[in-house]
């Protein structure tokens, strides 16, 4: 674990990759996805509500109350969990020696439209305003050091302002989402939350 080639990042070379685009040599880090327990739990960490008590009883992942670390869920071999079985848990029944790894269109409505990911869009808000509580720029670079544990570039600032302006302007007419809490939920959404560089 204490080799350059384990501590690599993923950043990608141009001449490395003409050489070696498979990356057989290692000479990056290959992306990857997180699986679903530590996405999970990055979700409710960021979010302020992950429970990080150690041991106990296991519970089930439904129950909107169930804020400990998804190791701690309950698993039927009977009745996989929807949140485990859309997001590639192996079958309990079966012995497996690797996870498959999809991208199907019902994980990203998953993230769009799930009660688990607006809680914690809500509770992400609620941070933020409590962290930052005059907003605007200041409160979108606490956002980026939350979730992605670096600042924004002046490219994405300028983005997030202009979205959050747009959408507080449309969202008087209309009885929507607030516009925090739809960035929230776009950044907690994002490949850069979802995968690891």
């Amino acid at each position: 674990m204490l080799s350059a080639t384990y501590a690599r990042g993923s950043d990608f070379d141009k001449q490395n990759f003409s050489v070696d685009g498979d990356n057989r040599l290692l000479w990056r880090m290959n992306r990857r996805r997180l699986e679903v327990e530590p996405w999970r739990d990055a979700m409710l960490a960021v979010s302020g509500n992950l429970d990080t008590k150690f041991g106990g009883p296991s519970g089930k992942l439904d129950d909107s109350n169930n804020r400990r670390r998804t190791i701690y869920g309950f698993v039927s071999r009977h009745k996989l969990n929807e949140l485990l079985r859309l997001f590639d848990f192996p079958d309990p029944n079966i012995t497996s020696d690797r996870r498959s790894s999809t991208t199907v269109p019902l994980q990203q409505l998953f993230v769009l439209n799930s009660d688990f990911m607006n809680r914690q869009a809500d509770s992400l808000v609620k941070r933020l305003e409590k962290d930052v509580p005059d907003g605007g720029s200041q409160r979108i670079r606490r956002t980026y050091q939350l979730l992605y544990a670096r600042n924004p570039s002046d490219r994405e600032l300028a983005i997030g302002e202009e979205f959050l302006k747009q959408v507080e302007a449309s969202s008087e007419k209309t009885d929507k989402l607030s516009p925090w809490l739809q960035y929230a939920l776009a950044l907690l959404g994002s490949n850069e939350f979802t995968y690891i560089d």
